[in-house]
């Protein structure tokens, strides 16, 4: 059950995304006094979509085949960034493994997902696309951001796999997110 400072919390931030739909998301939750998760779920409802978080592994599967992506952990006190490929993986002792020759490694716990976010808006000019993982507290585990051509537009291959994606796994047959919108 929501309080009223919550709901006003919900609210404002809807305003904000609303008039800017590229504002910072962990600033207006912070700000606001929402998770990054309850933030994100303001965005307009075309903006994006939901998978469960026991559909980790088989996203992270599915995007090891995507070429090179934008990586991203941000929270409080950190912005890091990695750009290359999410390798594949497996399942062990409770962690999914990322093995392969790329920059990402390491062992990341699908039970703390709770939730993965489709998103694509406006963020700096540009049109975004990314998967965002959630814990179940509403914090940010990570996003994977799609690439970019020479151009600098949303690689179409990965965009078309990342709706595919979102169709199959967010329960959305007739998904729209990003449809209409200039990109640069």
């Amino acid at each position: 059950m929501q309080t009223d400072k919550q709901e006003q919390g919900h609210e404002a931030v809807r305003q904000v995304l609303e008039e800017r739909p590229d504002a910072v998301i962990e600033d207006l939750a912070r700000s606001h006094g929402l998770t990054p998760l309850e933030a994100t779920r303001c965005l307009p409802a075309s903006f994006w979509c939901e998978a469960p978080g026991e559909q980790f592994e088989s996203i992270l599967k599915g995007v090891s085949d995507w070429g090179e992506v934008l990586v991203v952990v941000h929270n409080r006190d950190l912005i890091l960034e990695v750009r290359d490929r999410v390798p594949p993986g497996s399942s062990a002792h409770g962690f999914y493994n990322l093995h392969g020759d790329s920059a990402l490694g390491g062992h990341l716990r699908p039970k703390r997902c709770a939730a993965i976010l489709f998103v694509v808006r406006p963020f700096m000019g540009f049109r975004t696309a990314s998967l965002q993982f959630f814990t179940p507290e509403g914090e940010n585990l990570f996003k994977i951001f799609l690439g970019r051509d020479e151009r600098r537009c949303l690689r179409a291959d990965q965009f078309e796999c990342f709706r595919a994606l979102a169709a199959e796994l967010g329960g959305y047959p007739g998904l729209r997110i990003g449809e209409g919108e200039e990109e640069r």
